[in-house]
């Protein structure tokens, strides 16, 4: 195993067990002669970390360790806003678009739906303080045109709840990793280097186990570990 990497191991040993959101690594010349090597495989040693998402490099501070990801847990309930707010995390929610239209062909013939089928289809984008974390798309089904006129901040699935008495719980999920597109970046605030997290999610109403939305959410993958909670 080359040196750079066996630093890198210890360092991420080190950053889970020591650092906490925030915290400088010692600097170059410091890590150089606290494992007696040169300046080329340390930054070589932090480009892996940058790669991995613990660090970020800050002209003229160095580098600064990065937010610990999230332990966001995949059970039947099926919100997202609600789920972060379980543990602390307040989300703030930016409609970038709502408009009715056709299902995309490619997904009913996925959910062996009419090629015509008719769905609303909303844009979001989720915020943790400042910071982008989540682009979500949802398609609706069985809602009128101007449903979500109303819609403006909050959990989705909280104002389905409280307008239209539909409570929605989660059915089959598929996640995959990928490299983010340039729209994804600009929207995320991410390199191009970072990947997104993608989450297919059914989700059903609860009363009548009618499948009633499609989500297709992109994740940082520096922000997220995703856990999934098996049915007691």
């Amino acid at each position: 195993m080359a040196i750079y990497h066996k630093i890198a191991t210890q360092l991420r040993d080190e950053i889970s067990a020591r650092y906490r959101s925030g915290d400088l690594l010692p600097s170059e010349n410091q890590l150089a002669g606290r494992f007696d090597v040169n300046r080329h495989t340390v930054r070589r040693t932090i480009d892996e970390l940058v790669q991995d998402g613990l660090v970020r490099r800050h002209q003229g501070l160095g580098c600064r360790v990065v937010q610990k990801p999230i332990d966001y847990a995949l059970h039947d309930r099926a919100a997202f806003s609600h789920n972060l707010n379980q543990i602390g995390l307040g989300l703030e929610t930016e409609v970038l678009g709502c408009r009715a239209t056709i299902i995309p062909a490619s997904l009913a013939e996925q959910l062996a739906l009419a090629e015509e089928t008719k769905v609303l289809e909303l844009q979001t984008r989720r915020f943790i303080g400042p910071d982008p974390v989540c682009l979500i798309r949802h398609y609706l089904f069985e809602m009128s045109d101007d449903a979500l006129d109303d819609f403006v901040e909050g959990s989705l699935h909280s104002y389905l709840l409280q307008h239209f008495d539909l409570e929605l719980q989660r059915g089959s999920t598929r996640l995959r990793a990928r490299m983010p597109t340039f729209d994804e970046c600009n929207q995320l605030a991410i390199s191009r280097g970072v990947p997104v997290m993608e989450v297919h999610t059914r989700n059903y109403c609860r009363q009548s186990g009618q499948l009633r939305e499609y989500s297709i959410a992109r994740s940082r993958s520096d922000l997220f570990e995703y856990r999934v909670e098996p049915k007691p």
